[in-house]
């Protein structure tokens, strides 16, 4: 691995015009990475960022990390080099740097029409569509990666000398339509049971990382026991609820939508909805609203809390901190600058479908697995947690006990 250059591939070392927090373990701090397709190489950016404000080398300094869908993906390869932050930062920038559409799915024109089309086939006739065959794209490629890049024993021997206290990776079941979180870590920890959530504690591998990111109709489930299961986002009512059941009282989430300021694109002419439009907030609605939602009801929780006091402890209730990084700009509107980048006979689908202008951006982003798209993404994600540079050190020094909004400065 060559040495870490400048961002977003890796934070730099120098001197700060803040102090800041030398490398430890933030004890009760979980790193919380949600779902989001190809955007979630913003995530990457935003890590390399917590990496150079954390300071020195040093151990994962979060103990809990919890990743859903492609946020599942960055959760694993961090906290496989959980002995090493900023090594663990260094190499998933550098997969995400070269990554291509080719490597999450098959793009090329024979191997993409002839899935897709025995798939829809399939549905038209109303027969079940061939085994392995039970979505519009094909994602081996994705195994393939998954296979090459992640040591899943390392985890075990990273919790086994307690750089790594749990970590968590979110799916969700067909056969029952919960919300389950597989997790791995230290002996203490015991599984959950919610209404419709449930946490299961077991041996993380592959086929948990392909079934968090199996996107309905888009990519096939995954089996995995006597079940199949989709994507982590489809049902994930709570999404801040797994790192809770695993000891976490403070959090620090890198969103993939832009929070606080309800700010979307917003075309000058209106026409009538696309598919690509429908199917872009279909997927926002999987993979954002609960996050946004679930943040709101820590906030209220909290200040019931703090006004209870003890009343609310005698309850089971706590004071949980949330710092929300998130995207500066709509990463949709983002994403049509890059359409040009899709192979050709993806390229010429998507047209069809509307997503290659105005709103219909939402759906190329989160297919567009493209190193000139990711690249940016990276590098806003950089821009805009060390533009926050100091609420993050203020968060983990814990020099605020309450944070009176999530997102603010």
């Amino acid at each position: 691995m060559r040495a870490m250059d400048a961002p977003p591939t890796a934070p730099r070392r120098d001197t700060p015009s803040i102090p800041a927090p030398t490398s430890r373990v933030f004890r009760d701090t979980a790193l919380v990475l949600p779902g989001g397709g190809a955007r979630a190489a913003y995530q990457v950016g935003a890590l390399c960022a917590l990496a150079r404000i954390v300071g020195e080398r040093g151990p994962l300094p979060f103990p809990v990390v919890c990743g859903t869908s492609a946020g599942a993906l960055n959760a694993v390869a961090i906290a496989q080099h959980a002995d090493d932050f900023r090594f663990g930062v260094a190499r998933l920038a550098r997969w995400w740097r070269r990554i291509a559409v080719s490597s999450i799915y098959r793009t090329d024109f024979r191997a993409m029409w002839l899935h897709s089309a025995r798939f829809l086939a399939a549905v038209l006739m109303g027969m079940r569509p061939p085994h392995g065959v039970a979505a519009i794209l094909d994602n081996a490629p994705l195994a393939g990666v998954i296979a090459r890049e992640f040591d899943f024993p390392r985890l075990r021997t990273h919790i086994a000398n307690g750089h790594l206290h749990a970590l968590a990776v979110n799916a969700t079941s067909y056969a029952t339509g919960s919300a389950v979180t597989f997790f791995e870590g230290s002996e203490a920890l015991r599984g959950w049971q919610r209404m419709r959530r449930f946490g299961a504690p077991t041996q993380i591998g592959a086929s948990h990382l392909l079934a968090s990111t199996a996107i309905p109709f888009l990519f096939a489930p995954e089996r995995i026991g006597d079940d199949y299961y989709m994507d982590g986002s489809v049902r994930q009512l709570a999404p801040l609820s797994a790192p809770l059941n695993l000891g976490a009282r403070r959090l620090i989430v890198v969103a993939v939508d832009p929070f606080a300021g309800a700010w979307s694109h917003r075309p000058e002419r209106v026409g009538y909805p696309s598919f690509a439009q429908a199917a872009g907030n279909a997927l926002s609605t999987v993979f954002l609203d609960n996050l946004v939602v679930d943040v709101e009801r820590v906030m209220q929780v909290n200040h019931l809390v703090d006004h209870l006091g003890a009343q609310a402890e005698a309850t089971g209730a706590a004071h949980v901190d949330v710092l929300v990084l998130a995207p500066s700009r709509d990463l949709g509107e983002l994403a049509l600058g890059f359409v040009d980048h899709f192979p050709r006979a993806l390229r010429n689908l998507l047209r069809g479908l509307g997503s290659t202008e105005g709103a219909g951006g939402d759906l190329i982003s989160y297919l567009l697995f493209d190193r000139g798209f990711c690249r940016a993404l990276a590098a806003l994600g950089y821009r805009d947690t060390m533009k926050r540079r100091r609420s993050v050190t203020a968060f983990l020094e814990a020099e605020i006990a309450t944070s009176p909004s999530p997102w603010a400065e």
